[in-house]
């Protein structure tokens, strides 16, 4: 399981500059309502420091603990104008409401973190798929078994890839076929309610519908939503998608060779789909009873 927060902060890493920091702890009055001092930051070394870089607040001390108090929509996120280097100050373009408790840990990226960077990653989960299987409820007989209706997130009959029958647990194999109706994916071929036990289908499911262990129309929205995806897969399809979305502002973190090019994001997406995502089936069965006829075992 991984949380949204981070999610965006890993592909945040691999759309530019990214850095973390957390306001000093040791001086609460050291920051104002435009900016905040930044002991991790200070340095007399010609670098690139965080200017012209979104400043996120997430509500988390430098410890992960949250802050006293949520930070406010409305102060969540700024871009840096200046930065004294010297000293580590921050300066905002604009003024918080709130000042930055001390010890609050601050995000800076290369993306917007709303308008860029989370559409960005949303829109890789979407890419993101597993294989479920679900107990189907059949209400009808011979007829067609509407699954959108009971699964909102099966919403195309190419996500059905397999039926089986079984008590409590799918066991064998079920003929099935699946096609689209006034915009539901209906089941048919397993008898309905006359089928010979319960009816299981497995269908691929993008990892935008399970947020928490439970079903999701929007996907995630909340910093520490839980994910049950694998962090590098979901990351490098966010990766991709900001390509996708947003080209002008990956080229201009990929100029000079300092980050991923579109073909490399891409590449690496398919590499690690190959391992994460949904695999062809490799079950192995005999196709007719094994054993005495009376005890009717299949395997």
């Amino acid at each position: 399981m991984i949380t949204l927060a981070q999610l965006e902060r890993e592909v945040a890493r691999r759309t530019g500059p990214f850095i973390q920091a957390n306001q000093d702890t040791g001086v609460p009055t050291s920051s104002t309502t435009t900016s905040a001092i930044m002991p991790r930051l200070k340095t007399n070394a010609l670098l690139g420091g965080p200017e012209n870089l979104w400043l996120l607040r997430r509500s988390v001390l430098w410890d992960g603990t949250p802050t006293p108090m949520p930070v406010q929509d409305v102060d969540r996120e700024r871009m840096v104008q200046t930065f004294d280097s010297g000293a580590g100050r921050v300066i905002v373009d604009r003024n918080w409401r709130d000042t930055m408790y001390p010890g609050e840990l601050a995000d800076f990226t290369h993306l917007h973190p709303s308008q860029e960077l989370r559409v960005a990653v949303l829109a890789g989960l979407r890419r993101c798929f597993l294989d479920d299987t679900f107990l189907v409820q059949t209400t009808s007989g011979y007829g067609d078994i509407d699954l959108t209706s009971q699964v909102p997130w099966i919403v195309s009959p190419q996500q059905v890839t397999r039926a089986q029958y079984g008590w409590l647990k799918p066991v064998g194999e079920a003929p099935f076929g699946a096609h689209l109706l006034d915009g539901h994916v209906m089941l048919t071929g397993t008898s309905g309610s006359y089928a010979p036990a319960d009816i299981w289908v497995t269908a691929t499911r993008p990892h935008t519908s399970l947020v928490n262990l439970a079903y999701s129309a929007t996907g995630p929205t909340a910093d520490d939503d839980e994910l049950m995806v694998d962090l590098d897969y979901a990351a490098a399809a966010g990766h991709i998608e900001a390509w996708h979305l947003f080209p002008g502002r990956m080229f201009a973190a990929a100029a000079g060779n300092l980050q991923a090019t579109q073909e490399m994001a891409a590449r690496e997406f398919t590499r690690q789909a190959m391992i994460w995502g949904p695999q062809a089936d490799r079950t192995v069965a005999f196709t007719t009873v094994v054993g005495a006829s009376s005890s009717g075992v299949v395997l």
